[in-house]
C-alpha cells in the first residue's frame, strides 16, 4: 500500500519506532508542563514567559543543532544523547513533585533545558530520515514520520490529563510525578530502540568545529541564493505564530473559558492529534505536485478553525472544532517539512534544518507576546485575531506569490 511502503523496510521500522517514542515523551513533557505552570501561577503571561525561555535556549542551540548534524558520522549518536537528556530532565522533575518541593521556576528551568536539548538534536532527527529511507522514498517516509509525530499527540496527553486527574487529590499536582516517571521511561525506550538503526556512516569532509562560523554563514547563503526555500523560511515564522500560537494558551484557555479539568484538557489535546494524524496521512499519500498551493490552503483550514474554536465556549463543540484545527495544522507542518527537505538537499539539509527549527524559537519567543495579549484582551480574543490573520495572510500569498504557487 503506497500509503505505508516505507514500514517494509526493517530499519526504518526501528528508526520510527525509536522516533515514535520520543515524540510520545516530548509530547507528554510539554503537555504537563503546560498545565502544571497554569496550575501553579494562573497566568496566561506565565504561560508565554515558559515559551520565552523554551524559544530562548532553542535559539542559541538550534544553528549549533545543525552544523553537527552536518559534521558527525554518526547523526543517530546525537538524537540518542539528546533524547537521554531529555528524560534525565524529567526524572528530576518527577522527584521535585514526590518530594512536594516543585515550583514554577523549576518548570520553566526544565523548560530551557528541554528547549536546547530538542533544538540541539532536532536538525541530526531530520536529517536522518533520508540516510534511512534513500531520497526515493522521503515523502512517504516524512508522511509516517509526521503521522508518529501526531500520533504520539493523539495518545499521549490524554492519558497524562487522566493520569494527573486520577492520580492527584482535587487542587494538587502529586500525579504528575508519575507521569513523569514513565515520561523517563519512554525516553530509556527510545535511546534503546536506535541501537538497531543500521545507517552508514556519514563522510563529512574537510571540515571542524573550528569552522562553525563559516558553516552558518553557508547554510544563510545558500537559503539566500533559492528562491523557493528563501520564500518559504520568510513566510514560515507568521504562519507559526499565528497558527501554532493556541497550544501554549491551551491550559488557560481550557480551564477559564471551558471549564475543563487536566483530563478533560488531554482530550482537548488528543482530539487535536487525531485531526493531525489524519493530515498527515493524507500528507503521506500525496503525489508530488502543486504542494505549495496545498500548504497555503491547509494554513487556511487552519484559520478558520481557529475562529470557530474561539467563538465556543461549549466543551463538545470545542472538541469537535480542534479536530479541523489539527487536521490544517498538519497540512501545514507537513507540506512545509517535506518542502523545505526536498528544496534543500542533501548537502546543505542539516543547516536548513537547523534554520527551520531556529524560526519556531524566534516563533516561541514571540508567543511572549501573545501570552500578554491573553491576560489583556482574554484568550478568546487573542486566538480569534490570530486565526483571521492566519487566513488573510495565506490567502494574500496564494493570490500575490507566483514563487509559492509553483513550488511542487
Amino acid at each position: 500500500m503506497r500509503t505505508f511502503r516505507s514500514l517494509e523496510d526493517r530499519n526504518f521500522r526501528w528508526f520510527l519506532t525509536s522516533i515514535f517514542s520520543g515524540f510520545t515523551s516530548n509530547d507528554m513533557q510539554q503537555f504537563l508542563r503546560g498545565w502544571l505552570v497554569f496550575e501553579l501561577t494562573g497566568s496566561f503571561a506565565a504561560l508565554g514567559l515558559m515559551s520565552l525561555i523554551n524559544g530562548l535556549t532553542g535559539l542559541l542551540l538550534a544553528l549549533v543543532g545543525g552544523v553537527v548534524a552536518d559534521l558527525v558520522k554518526q547523526r543517530k549518536h546525537v538524537v540518542q544523547i539528546g533524547q537521554g537528556l531529555s528524560g534525565i530532565n524529567a526524572l528530576v522533575l518527577a522527584l521535585l513533585v514526590f518530594a512536594d518541593l516543585l515550583r514554577v521556576e523549576h518548570v520553566l528551568i526544565a523548560a530551557a533545558l528541554h528547549g536546547g536539548s530538542n533544538n540541539l538534536t532536532m536538525p541530526s532527527r531530520q536529517a536522518l530520515t533520508p540516510d534511512v529511507v534513500g531520497p526515493e522514498r522521503l515523502m512517504n517516509a516524512m508522511g509516517l514520520y509526521s503521522t508518529s509525530q501526531n500520533a504520539a499527540k493523539l495518545l499521549m496527553p490524554g492519558l497524562a490529563g487522566g493520569m494527573v486527574g486520577f492520580l492527584s487529590d482535587p487542587g494538587t499536582i502529586g500525579g504528575a510525578a508519575y507521569v513523569y516517571v514513565l515520561i523517563f521511561s519512554i525516553y530509556a525506550v527510545s535511546v534503546a530502540t536506535m541501537f538497531p538503526v543500521r545507517v552508514p556512516d556519514r563522510t563529512p569532509g574537510a571540515r571542524s568545529f573550528a569552522s562553525l562560523r563559516g558553516d552558518l554563514a553557508d547554510g544563510f547563503r545558500f537559503v539566500a541564493g533559492h528562491r523557493p526555500l528563501a520564500v518559504l523560511l520568510a513566510c514560515n515564522p507568521l504562519f507559526a505564530l499565528l497558527g501554532l500560537g493556541h497550544f501554549v494558551m491551551l491550559p488557560g484557555f481550557a480551564k477559564e473559558v471551558l471549564d475543563a479539568g487536566p483530563g478533560q484538557l488531554g482530550l482537548l489535546t488528543s482530539v487535536s492529534g487525531v485531526g493531525a494524524v489524519i493530515g498527515s496521512l493524507v500528507v503521506a499519500s500525496l503525489p508530488g505536485r502543486r504542494r505549495g498551493v496545498l500548504m497555503l490552503g491547509s494554513s487556511v483550514l487552519l484559520g478558520v478553525a481557529l475562529v470557530a474554536f474561539a467563538a465556543s465556549t461549549s466543551f463538545w463543540l470545542s472538541l469537535a472544532i480542534i479536530l479541523v484545527v489539527g487536521l490544517g495544522q498538519a497540512g501545514y507542518l507537513g507540506l512545509m517539512n517535506v518542502l523545505v527537505q526536498v528544496l534543500a538537499g542533501n548537502t546543505y539539509r542539516g543547516r536548513v534544518m537547523s534554520i527551520y527549527m531556529m524560526e519556531f524559537n524566534i516563533t516561541q519567543l514571540l508567543l511572549f507576546g501573545m501570552g500578554i495579549l491573553a491576560s489583556i484582551y482574554g484568550p478568546r480574543a487573542t486566538f480569534a485575531a490570530a486565526g483571521i490573520a492566519l487566513v488573510l495572510l495565506a490567502l494574500a500569498l496564494l493570490a500575490r506569490s507566483p514563487t509559492l504557487r509553483r513550488i511542487e
